[in-house]
């Protein structure tokens, strides 16, 4: 019997929306735009952190990054001077730093030396980045070969003349052609030298690709060019030189960066301390070196994350706070329109809880079935943008459970003061409300 008097009331509250088509609508929408806010904002927030933090992962959250920077003592010594100045990361510091953390988990380490050259292919000319590395370098980076093969344990210890060209290089310096096996010039002062493409590679991400200098425009180099590192200082050597406005200037620098990476995440920060111990030995003090953890980011773009989610969620909970009281306006004029009906039922037998749960109902339901219609409209947008527009979108179950719980929550809470009153109202003078 209980069922029945449950399922009536339902019937009748149902029967009271369609009566009044228009203002159910209008009542709804506050708590559709809620619910859709909710859901549409996490989406977005989740998806643009999973980028980011896509992009930090590219650099390996159980790597450590160490490039070579010139001491500011020197950058002033330079300034409008012939100078020649030697810093930064030697061939001893990756030899120390395998053997040092070799207890530590370090599973390799990886030396890179980059120079600024020009290369040459028929009447291409192309401003580009040498790099010389060693043959894991794409299982370090996660970048893929496109086309042939990368740099072998042959070229390096053979001191080939081979060479791995980016898209972007291949792109520019062999329009339309096909660049494997064929001869690269590559040109600096003392003269010029020969390479044969081997391969082409596809970073993972041009954003961070690492090692990249800027160009005095201040535009990111994204022609590389890799060779052998036993090839790169065989033939270009450490001294980068640069003559300009009558002015002469060379920097020696062994390695430009130097790549650790560790068996898991976990044993990056405890190697900290001794990487750079061991990077400070017969330094005198001199900071020539800067350390980069990607592990450190990561976990900062989370915890950043983290903050972005609740302030999103905030907001959006304000959205369904408006169409609460919204909600409850409406409620609180219906309770005035059928004062009579309340009376009605009150003379036939209905108590006051009969009454507080009738309303009750009708309010809830009103927020249930906005909020349906904002989850699917959140979820077709969201989908709609990361499939359509290809824009990162991802949606969260939690958002929808969230959304939804906190749909019918509103619907309760705002909806229990109107029905209370509606209860408390006197028959007799119901009876008479014209």
């Amino acid at each position: 019997m209980h069922g029945f008097s449950i399922l009536r009331v339902i019937q009748v509250g149902f029967k009271g929306l369609r009566l009044h088509k228009m203002r159910s609508a209008l009542t709804m929408l506050g708590m559709v735009i809620g619910v859709w806010a909710v859901i549409t904002l996490v989406a977005v927030g989740e998806g643009a952190s999973q980028d980011a933090q896509e992009a930090i992962k590219r650099l390996g959250a159980q790597n450590v990054l160490i490039r070579s920077v010139k001491p500011l003592e020197q950058k002033a010594q330079s300034e409008g001077f012939s100078f020649t100045s030697e810093y930064g990361l030697k061939n001893a510091d990756a030899t120390r730093i395998q053997n040092t953390l070799r207890k530590q988990g370090v599973k390799r380490v990886l030396p890179i030396l980059q120079q600024r050259k020009t290369a040459i292919y028929d009447r291409s000319e192309v401003d580009c980045q040498i790099i010389g590395t060693f043959p894991f370098y794409p299982e370090f980076t996660q970048a893929r070969i496109v086309a042939g093969r990368f740099l072998s344990e042959a070229d390096e210890r053979g001191k080939t003349q081979a060479c791995v060209l980016t898209i972007s290089m291949a792109e520019r310096l062999f329009t339309g052609q096909n660049p494997l096996q064929e001869t690269v010039i590559i040109q600096e002062r003392e003269g010029s030298q020969l390479f044969r493409v081997v391969g082409l590679i596809e970073e993972r991400s041009t954003a961070d690709k690492l090692p990249q200098d800027e160009d005095p425009t201040g535009k990111t180099i994204e022609d590389n060019i890799y060779i052998p590192l036993s090839t790169m200082k065989s033939i270009f050597g450490t001294r980068d030189v640069d003559v300009s406005a009558g002015s002469y200037s060379a920097e020696i620098v062994e390695l430009s960066e130097i790549r650790v990476e560790f068996e898991g995440p976990e044993q990056v920060l405890e190697a900290l301390p001794l990487i750079r111990d061991a990077l400070d030995k017969g330094r005198d003090d001199v900071k020539d070196y800067e350390i980069r953890v990607p592990l450190n980011e990561l976990n900062a773009l989370k915890a950043q994350k983290a903050r972005d989610t609740r302030l999103l969620l905030y907001i959006a909970c304000i959205s369904l706070l408006v169409g609460g009281i919204g909600i409850m306006n409406i409620m609180l004029a219906t309770v005035t329109e059928r004062t009579n009906e309340i009376g009605v039922r009150r003379a036939l037998g209905a108590t006051q809880n009969d009454i507080i749960v009738q309303f009750l109902v009708e309010t809830v339901m009103l927020c249930l079935i906005g909020g349906t219609v904002g989850v699917l409209g959140g979820w077709g947008f969201a989908e709609f943008r990361h499939h359509i527009l290809e824009i990162t979108t991802i949606v969260k179950e939690w958002s929808i459970i969230v959304a939804f719980g906190l749909s019918g929550m509103v619907g309760v809470f705002f909806g229990l003061y109107p029905a209370i009153r509606a209860a408390n109202l006197d028959p007799i003078e119901a009876l008479r409300h014209a």
